[in-house]
C-alpha cells in the first residue's frame, strides 16, 4: 500500500481507467443517494447486519480482499524454482549438449539446474508455509453492528451492508457512505499524497468533487484521524478504489535496495560471463583448431561460472531469519525488511510501552492549589467513561482507579449529549454531560495541560472561580513541572456550564473556560529496557525517543533507562525549522518530545536526510506516518489497525530486546549473503582467467568439458549450508547497509590470487611432476580437478571470516560436513571413475598427493596474507 501514491504517478491514465469502468459513477451514486433509498438497496440499516444475513453475504460477495491470497498450491512453488535467470542459462546449456551429442555432459548440467532448483523450491516452499502461519496470527480487525449490537470482526469478513463503527485509529475496511460523523477527520495521504487530514460528513455531496474527494465518502485503506462516526459498506474487495489499484500495482512494483542490488550483480555476472565464454571459445578455437571441442569447453566454462545456488543462497538466507524471528515472536510482512534491520543505525521510538511498562497507573488528583481534590478526579472519571471509541491508556487508568474509589457510582446521575473527539493537533477530548435531574449541561475537557491552560480564562481556586492570570499560569505550569520531574505524565482539566446546543457545539466551544486541576499517572520503565538499550548502543544502534509527553517526563524516564544523552528538542522547535536547518541540527538531541504526528516524521525524514537508516518504532495512529516514511517500519500485534498497516515487521512483544535480536539477525542474513557473493564473484573470476591463461598456453584442455561440469557439481553441493552458518561477533557489531560498490575490488583481489595459485599449481604439474606430454594430458587433468576442487571448497572458509580460518573462526558444523564431503569427493571421484574412458580421469601418484598438500598449504597462508593487506587498506572485509 506504500507504493500508491508511485502508482498514481506512474500510470497518468489511471482516473480514466476509473471511469471507463465507471467507477465514479458508482460514488456519485452512493453519495447522492438518500439514506433511507441507500438501506432499501443494501437491504441495511443503522443497525447493521444480522449475523446469519452477514455470513450469507459473505459466502455470495465472497471475502474482502483486494487480491487473490488463496493459497498458493506447490506447483506454483516448483515452476517459479526454474524461472531463474542462471537456471534458464544451465538448462539451454543442457539442450545444447544434448544436441551436440554430448548427453553425459547434458545430464550433468541438468542435474545441476535441478539441484539448484529444488533446494530453492523447498525454501521458498518451506518460506510460505511459515509466513502463512504468521499471518494467521495476525490480523486487522473493525467494530461492526451485528444484530444490533457492535462485534469485532476480521477485516475479510467485512461484507455489503455492514455498518461500520469509526473511531480514532480505526482503518478504513471497505469503501464506506459516511451515515454519521462528529468532526471526523480521515487521512488519505496514501491515495492523494497529501498530509492534510480531511474531514468527512454524513451531509450532502458536492457532485463536481471525484471519489476521493467526496464529504461523505471513505475510501479503503483510508485511517480515522480523529474525532468519531457510522459508515455503511458500499463496495467491498476487488471493487473498491484500492481494489482496481492493487490490480494495477501487480503490474508497477517498486523493488527494494536489497532487490535492486540483486538484480545488478546477477545483470553484472551474466554480461561477464557471456564475455569470458567468447573468449574460450575462440582463443582455444585458434589455438587447437578443434572448434567443435572448444564450443563444448566454453559451454562448460559457462556452467561453471554460473552461480546456480544465488537464489538459494538469497531465498535460504531471507527464510532462516524469517524463521528465526518467528521463533522471537516477530511476524516479516516484508522480507526484504530483515536484511533492513541489520543496517539500521538509528532506531526511533516512542516511549510508553516500549521503555516503560505500559501499565499506566494513576497516583495524583491535585487541584489547581495543588491538594488533592476529589472533585478533580469526578471530572476525570467523567470524561474518561463517555468518550467514545477505544479507551486509551489514561482513560482506562482513570476508570480503574474511579471504580476502585467507587466514582462509578456518580456516573448514573448524567447522560452525555455531545462530545468533540480527541485529535492530535488539539491534543484535548470534550464530553458535554446534563444531570439527570437538574437537567443542567458542563462542559469537561481534558489534555495536555499548555493545551488546557490555552481555552482557560479562569481557575478555581479552593472553591472560588478567579482570572488566570500569567502569574496563577506559572504557579500551575510550577505543579505540573514538580510531577514531571518525578517521572508522572500530566493530564488537566477545564470546564464550562455555557452548552450552545447539539447541532451548534464545535471546537471554537473550548474556549474561556475554567481551569480544575490535573491528574499525575506514572509508568515505571521495564526491568530489561536499559540492558536492551546498553545492547543497541554496543551493535551501533543510536536510540532516539520521540514523545508527544512533556520533555521533563521523557528526560526522566530516559535518565533511568541509561540513555547516553538526554538532550531535548519540542515540537515547537521542529515547527519552527526548515528541513535544511532540522536536519543540521537534529543529530545533537536524543530527545523529541511534545511531537504532533507530522513534526515526528519530520523528525525521522530528517535522519534519513543525513545519511542514516532509520528504524521507527510505534503502535498507535499519530506513529503512521512516521512508520511509512522509516526505512524499516516496526509495530506490535496490539497497535491500532493504522500502525500495523504502515509496517514491515510487527513483534509480537514491544520490547527492544526482541528489535535488538532482530537486528543482529538482519547483519547474519547480510553476512551470508555477502559471503557466497564474494566467494562466488572472486572464484569465478579467478577459473576465468586461469582458463584463458591455459587455453594459451597449453597444448590440450586443462580439463574436458564433462570434469569441469563434475566439478561444479559437487562444488555446488558443497555451498547449499551456507545459509546456516556462523558469523563472527565482531561483524555484526555494527550496521551492515546493502552495498554491492567494494563487489568489484574484492573479486580482482581474491580472483587474481587465486588465478596465480592456478598458474603455479599448471607450472608444477608441466614442469615438476612431469605431466607435459599428451600420454600424461590425463594426469594434468585429475591433477587440475582435484587441487581446483579443493582450492574453491576452501575458499569459502577463507572468506566467510575476517580472521584466521579454522583456527580463530569455525563454520557452522552444517557447512563443515557439506564442504568436507566435497574435498572427499574430489580425491574420490577420479578413484571411482578414472575406469571409464569418457571421464578421462586417472588414478594419481603418492607423490601427487604430496604436492597437492603442499600447494594447498601455501594457498591457505597466501589467501590469509592477502586478506589481511585487503582489510588493512579496505577497513572492511565482508
Amino acid at each position: 500500500m506504500a507504493d500508491i501514491k508511485h502508482l498514481i504517478r506512474e500510470k497518468a491514465n489511471l482516473q480514466e481507467a476509473y471511469r471507463n469502468e465507471d467507477l465514479e459513477g458508482k460514488y456519485k451514486h452512493f453519495s447522492a443517494a438518500e439514506l433511507s433509498d441507500l438501506y432499501q438497496e443494501l437491504q441495511s440499516g443503522e443497525k447493521g447486519l444480522a449475523t446469519v444475513e452477514a455470513g450469507a453475504r459473505l459466502t455470495k460477495y465472497g471475502r474482502n480482499l483486494t487480491t487473490d491470497e488463496a493459497d498458493i498450491p506447490w506447483y506454483r512453488f516448483l515452476a517459479k524454482s526454474f524461472i531463474d535467470e542462471f537456471i534458464i542459462v544451465l538448462l539451454v546449456l543442457a539442450v545444447v549438449s544434448f544436441f551436440l551429442q554430448d548427453a553425459l555432459g547434458a545430464g550433468i548440467i541438468l542435474l545441476l539446474a535441478i539441484i539448484s532448483a529444488s533446494i530453492r523450491f523447498f525454501q521458498d516452499y518451506s518460506s510460505y508455509q511459515t509466513s502463512q502461519k504468521l499471518k494467521a496470527m495476525m490480523h486487522i480487525s473493525v467494530m461492526v453492528r451485528r444484530d444490533e449490537k457492535p462485534v469485532k470482526v476480521n477485516i475479510e469478513d467485512i461484507t455489503l451492508g455492514d455498518v461500520v463503527e469509526l473511531n480514532v485509529g480505526s482503518f478504513i475496511p471497505a469503501d464506506l457512505r459516511i451515515i454519521a460523523a462528529t468532526n471526523l477527520f480521515l487521512a488519505q495521504s496514501v491515495f492523494t499524497g497529501e498530509a492534510v487530514p480531511v474531514e468527512k460528513r454524513s451531509l450532502e455531496p458536492d457532485e463536481s468533487k471525484n471519489s476521493v474527494e467526496l464529504d461523505n465518502i471513505a475510501l479503503m485503506g483510508s485511517s480515522v484521524i480523529s474525532g468519531s462516526g457510522l459508515g455503511m459498506v458500499v463496495l467491498v474487495g476487488k471493487n473498491t478504489y484500492l481494489g482496481h489499484i492493487s490490480h494495477i500495482a501487480e503490474e508497477v512494483k517498486t523493488k527494494t535496495n536489497f532487490d535492486v542490488g540483486i538484480d545488478r550483480v546477477t545483470s553484472t555476472l551474466l554480461k561477464y560471463i557471456a564475455a569470458i565464454v567468447l573468449l574460450v571459445f575462440f582463443i582455444n578455437g585458434i589455438v587447437k583448431k578443434d572448434w567443435l571441442n572448444a564450443f563444448m569447453f566454453s559451454i562448460s566454462v559457462a556452467v561453471g561460472m554460473t552461480p546456480g545456488m544465488l537464489p538459494m543462497i538469497v531465498n535460504g538466507t531471507l527464510a532462516k531469519g524469517a524463521k528465526f524471528l518467528a521463533q522471537k515472536k516477530t511476524i516479516v510482512k516484508n522480507m526484504s525488511a530483515i536484511q533492513n534491520l541489520g543496517a539500521i543505525d538509528i532506531l526511533c521510538t516512542d516511549k510508553t510501552g516500549t521503555l516503560t511498562v505500559d501499565n499506566i497507573s494513576l497516583q495524583v488528583y491535585l487541584n489547581a492549589s495543588g491538594n488533592e481534590d476529589k472533585e478533580v478526579l469526578e471530572y476525570a472519571y467523567l470524561n474518561s467513561y463517555f468518550t467514545t471509541g477505544s479507551k486509551n491508556l489514561i482513560d482506562r487508568a482513570i476508570l480503574s482507579f474511579g471504580e476502585t474509589h467507587h466514582i462509578s457510582d456518580d456516573v448514573k446521575e448524567y447522560t452525555c449529549v455531545d462530545e468533540i473527539p480527541f485529535d492530535y493537533d488539539r491534543k484535548r477530548v470534550s464530553i458535554v454531560v446534563q444531570h439527570n435531574t437538574e437537567k443542567n449541561h458542563r462542559i469537561i475537557t481534558k489534555g495536555a495541560i499548555e493545551e488546557i491552560l490555552k481555552v482557560a480564562t479562569t481557575m478555581d481556586m479552593d472553591g472560588k472561580i478567579v482570572p488566570l492570570s500569567d502569574e496563577a499560569k506559572e504557579k500551575v505550569m510550577a505543579i505540573s513541572d514538580r510531577l514531571n520531574e518525578q517521572g508522572m505524565h500530566v493530564v488537566a482539566l477545564a470546564e464550562k456550564t455555557e452548552y450552545i446546543g447539539i447541532d451548534a457545539f464545535s471546537v471554537k466551544d473550548e474556549s474561556e473556560m475554567t481551569f480544575v486541576g490535573f491528574v499525575g499517572f506514572f509508568d515505571p520503565p521495564k526491568p530489561d529496557v536499559k540492558d536492551a538499550i546498553e545492547g543497541l548502543y554496543a551493535a551501533g544502534v543510536d536510540v532516539k525517543v520521540l514523545t508527544g509527553d512533556a520533555p521533563i517526563v521523557a528526560q526522566h524516564i530516559c535518565a533511568q533507562v541509561g540513555m547516553k544523552s538526554t538532550a531535548v528538542m519540542l515540537g515547537t522547535t521542529v515547527e519552527q525549522m526548515s528541513d535544511e536547518e532540522l536536519a543540521k541540527e537534529i543529530e545533537e538531541y536524543a530527545i523529541f518530545a511534545r511531537l504532533a504526528p507530522l513534526q515526528k516524521q519530520r523528525v525521522v525524514l530528517a535522519f534519513r536526510k543525513n545519511g542514516h537508516v532509520v528504524g521507527y518504532m510505534g503502535d498507535g495512529v499519530n506513529d503512521a506516518p512516521s512508520l511509512r516514511v522509516a526505512d524499516v517500519g516496526i509495530s506490535v500485534d496490539s497497535a491500532t489497525d493504522v500502525a500495523k498497516e504502515a509496517s514491515d515487521i510487527i513483534l509480537l512483544e514491544k520490547s527492544l530486546s526482541v528489535l535488538k535480536d532482530g537486528i543482529y539477525e538482519g547483519r547474519r542474513i547480510y553476512g551470508n549473503i555477502m559471503k557466497y557473493m564474494k566467494m562466488a564473484l572472486s572464484s569465478n573470476f579467478g577459473n576465468s582467467f586461469s582458463v584463458l591463461v591455459a587455453s594459451i598456453f597449453l597444448p590440450f584442455l586443462p580439463m574436458i568439458p564433462i570434469q569441469i561440469l563434475i566439478q561444479n557439481l559437487i562444488y555446488d553441493i558443497s555451498q547449499i549450508a551456507i545459509p546456516w552458518d556462523n558469523v563472527d561477533p565482531e561483524f555484526i557489531e555494527k550496521p551492515k547497509k546493502w552495498d554491492t560498490k567494494g563487489l568489484g575490488h574484492f573479486m580482482n583481489t581474491m580472483g587474481i590470487t587465486s588465478s596465480v595459485f592456478d598458474v603455479v599449481t599448471f607450472y608444477c604439474l608441466w614442469y615438476l611432476l612431469g605431466y607435459n606430454g599428451a600420454a600424461k594430458e590425463a594426469f594434468f587433468q585429475t591433477g587440475w580437478f582435484m587441487e581446483g576442487l579443493i582450492s574453491q571448497t576452501l575458499i569459502v572458509h577463507f572468506i566467510r571470516t575476517s580472521k584466521i580460518a579454522f583456527i580463530q573462526s569455525r563454520a557452522d558444523s552444517r557447512l563443515l560436513l557439506t564442504t568436507g564431503i566435497a574435498i572427499v569427493a574430489a580425491i574420490l571421484v577420479p578413484v571411482l571413475l578414472h575406469s571409464i574412458a569418457a571421464f578421462h580421469f586417472v588414478a594419481m601418484p603418492k607423490e601427487y598427493f604430496l604436492f597437492l598438500l603442499g600447494i594447498l598449504l601455501m594457498y591457505a597462508i597466501s589467501i590469509e596474507l592477502v586478506k589481511k593487506v585487503y582489510i588493512r587498506k579496505y577497513k572492511e572485509w565482508l
